[in-house]
């Protein structure tokens, strides 16, 4: 039961959503040089035998994305954050087994700390010593990790809807909190643990779940904002397996004592309707010893879809005056 209470409150937490189907791979957009000296347009680089798809989009300052563990493509972060190219150049690449990028080899390549070292490899190839970094969700916990381990790499950090820690306690709230959601998840978790399920019958399903009944749950105002929501994630490629295997490697997490060793400048955003209680966020920006705390009065755990304009001018405001 413990089990099956730990993984709805690691959904909302970490963002491990059991994905939707593959989509074919776009065809490389014409490469244009941005102000920042990078060339905006879909690559790939070759290091230690894999192959890593990025693209980099926008104008501006680099911030680089630190892709989510759980298996999403690019497609789905870039649909997040594709308005803040107009003043910055973003950059974002497949994980592992996703996307354009290889297939995963071993069963680690799933893991948190294959996407840290394809971040810091993506970057090493476009010669950035330091870039602006964010992360959302399960992308943000890995943000942390990632800003304790190389401070000198990074000019600032931003995390989005991420927390420092949670527990068994935070299971059982969120599990006493949302009855009727946990009811709905359980009878999920039954249909796709039928024996004869395959990961991709697994993935279709949890696309209905998340997009059609989860997702919406995690927002302020679905019936505003859920449309535009659906249009950004139906494109991209998830994983059922990748969501297990970060599950099962992550069934709990504290990283509160790994806080301190980030120095770097850093934002960090909480969304006032989000099933993550935005006082968990704010642990996180408490324990850094250069943080500001913004909550966002009309948003759950999609704040750049939700308050799209806000995001923006909260991002701009924020990053520092670097290249």
């Amino acid at each position: 039961m413990f089990r099956r209470l730990a993984a709805p409150f690691l959904v909302v937490s970490l963002g491990l959503l059991a994905g939707c189907g593959q989509t074919p791979a776009k065809e490389p957009e014409p490469a244009a040089a941005a102000p920042s000296g990078l060339a905006n347009g879909s690559f790939e680089l070759a290091v230690a035998g894999r192959t890593i798809h990025y693209e980099v989009h926008g104008k501006g300052p680099v911030v680089m994305h630190l892709s989510n563990s759980w298996g999403l493509s690019l497609e789905g972060l870039r649909g997040l954050y594709r308005p803040l190219e107009a003043d910055l150049t973003m950059v974002y690449f497949d994980p592992r087994g996703m996307g354009r990028s290889s297939p995963v080899a071993q069963e680690e390549d799933m893991g948190m700390a294959a996407v840290r070292e394809d971040f810091h490899a993506v970057r090493d190839h476009l010669g950035l010593d330091k870039v602006h970094a964010i992360g959302w969700s399960n992308g943000a916990m890995n943000l942390v990790m990632l800003a304790a381990e190389r401070p000198e790499t990074l000019h600032s950090a931003i995390f989005v809807h991420g927390v420092a820690s949670f527990g068994a306690e935070d299971m059982q709230r969120f599990a006493e909190s949302h009855p009727g959601l946990m009811q709905r998840w359980m009878a999920h978790q039954q249909r796709v643990a039928a024996p004869e399920l395959g990961w991709p019958e697994r993935t279709e399903l949890g696309k209905t779940f998340w997009i059609e009944e989860y997702f919406p749950e995690m927002m302020a105002a679905p019936e505003t904002h859920g449309p535009a929501l659906w249009e950004i994630f139906r494109s991209a490629q998830f994983s059922a397996a990748h969501a297990d295997y970060t599950d099962r490697a992550s069934p709990t997490f504290d990283v509160r004592d790994r806080l301190a060793a980030i120095t770097v400048p850093s934002l960090v955003i909480a969304g006032a309707a989000d099933l993550t209680p935005p006082a968990k966020v704010k642990e996180l920006a408490d324990g850094l010893p250069d943080a500001r705390y913004v909550l966002f009065e009309h948003s759950g755990h999609f704040s750049p879809v939700e308050e799209p304009a806000r995001f923006r001018d909260v991002l701009l405001g924020f990053l520092p005056a670097t290249p």
